[in-house]
């Protein structure tokens, strides 16, 4: 009776701790939120743009440049002269906009405040694709583990059943040598198999701040019910980057062709002269000062925006070919995979039925335990290739909602 008790607590603690975790198991969709709060790169984007915000209002002001003072002072009592002639000059002078500059400058920084927010947007896309990968990558080893454990076990006991059977003389030596060896291998790939999954759990931890694998299998096909899955090039964040990029190298074309020559200077100037008997001793006069151009500055300038632009355009065209390749393989990837599960869970099931009945059959003696080991490393084999096209199935379909501008 108290065992019976005892077996239905355990149980009970069993279920609740089952329970437990299962309602803390973090969803890929914290996950990826969490990484993104935890990029660096996410935040120098954020700067990049509320840096260029600002030099947008400052090309929107009304000098270039900052005003300049001059003043000079001359007096003869240095030199020793007697004449008592002295001299005092001042000013102030402002830079003035070339025409179009302002405007140029200004369409420049809203282009730089484009690339920074285009940036931030393709880093989140590969910060979710990132942990997406890992996900994947820990939970298939995760699922790998779990196969090669429960294989083991059911080896195990036939380990112990041929153990006995063999210091009976009623099983061969090298019967039970090989339920040994295959009981060794299978701990050797467990152990090894659990290396690989917490090498992925800390790169998962450096991204996300915890090491616990998010669920992944728990999504089903139902989260595409309503959705919009049809892939649009032009809304892919790579695409949107290139453009912005195109966008702006014109800009900065504008830039150069808009200042030709260095900002001109119109002022004020007054000069004060005291001089024995002198009837002018202030004046008041206008200073303008006009920069020539000059094909030696220009021309480089101009040449080296011209190639920006060059790259830029081929880097747009380069974008476009690359994502649509993505696109169309990720589509094809996402029907052969449903495919390849459905095959996988019958395969599995039939070869899991078929070492079910030869584990029967060697123990009545109608089978080889050769036989029997051979059917049960081909049913742990398929059940890991179940087990990898869930995965890729899962990973597939979440890909498609990641490029489609969802979070799942």
């Amino acid at each position: 009776m108290k065992i019976s008790l005892l077996i239905h607590y355990i149980s009970t603690v069993a279920i609740i701790i089952s329970v437990v975790s299962h309602a803390r198991a973090e969803t890929l969709h914290d996950a990826i939120q969490r990484a993104w709060k935890n990029d660096p790169n996410l935040s120098s984007f954020h700067i990049d743009a509320l840096s260029s915000k600002k030099e947008v209002k400052a090309a929107r002001s009304w000098f270039p440049d900052s005003p300049m003072i001059t003043g000079e002072y001359l007096d003869d009592h240095f030199i020793g002269s007697k004449v008592g002639y002295t001299t005092y000059q001042g000013g102030i002078n402002f830079p003035l906009w070339l025409p179009g500059q302002s405007r140029a400058l200004s369409n420049e920084a809203l282009g730089n405040q484009a690339v920074a927010e285009a940036r931030a947007q393709v880093q989140k896309l590969v910060t979710a694709v990132r942990i997406v990968t890992l996900t994947s990558q820990a939970t298939l080893q995760r699922e790998t583990v779990r196969n090669l454990r429960h294989a083991d076990v059911l080896l195990g006991s036939i380990a112990h059943v041929t153990a006995v059977a063999y210091q009976s003389g009623e099983v061969s030596g090298s019967d039970n040598d090989a339920i040994i060896a295959e009981k060794e291998e299978l701990e050797g790939k467990i152990s090894d198999a659990s290396q690989s999954l917490e090498s992925i759990q800390s790169d998962i931890q450096a991204l996300t701040g915890s090491d616990e694998i998010p669920d992944l299998l728990s999504l089903s096909g139902h989260i595409l019910e309503g959705r919009n899955m049809a892939l649009d090039i032009e809304k892919d964040p790579r695409v949107r980057l290139a453009e912005a990029i195109r966008k702006l190298s014109k800009a900065s074309y504008a830039v150069v062709r808009h200042s030709q020559i260095p900002n001109p200077r119109i002022g004020v100037m007054v000069s004060r002269q005291e001089q024995y008997e002198s009837p002018w001793d202030t004046q008041v006069g206008v200073q303008l000062q006009i920069p020539l151009p000059s094909s030696a500055r220009n021309t480089p300038r101009e040449m080296k925006a011209v190639r920006a632009m060059a790259a830029a355009d081929r880097d747009s065209i380069l974008a476009r070919r690359k994502v649509q390749t993505e696109y169309r393989q990720i589509h094809t990837r996402f029907r052969s995979s449903l495919t390849t599960l459905q095959h996988s869970k019958a395969t599995n099931a039939a070869l899991q039925k078929r070492a079910d009945d030869l584990e029967k059959a060697w123990k009545v003696g109608e089978a080889p335990i050769i036989e029997y080991l051979r059917a049960r490393r081909s049913a742990l084999e398929s059940q890991q290739r179940a087990s990898q096209a869930n995965v890729v199935w899962h990973t597939a379909m979440i890909r498609m909602m990641l490029l489609t501008g969802e979070t799942p």
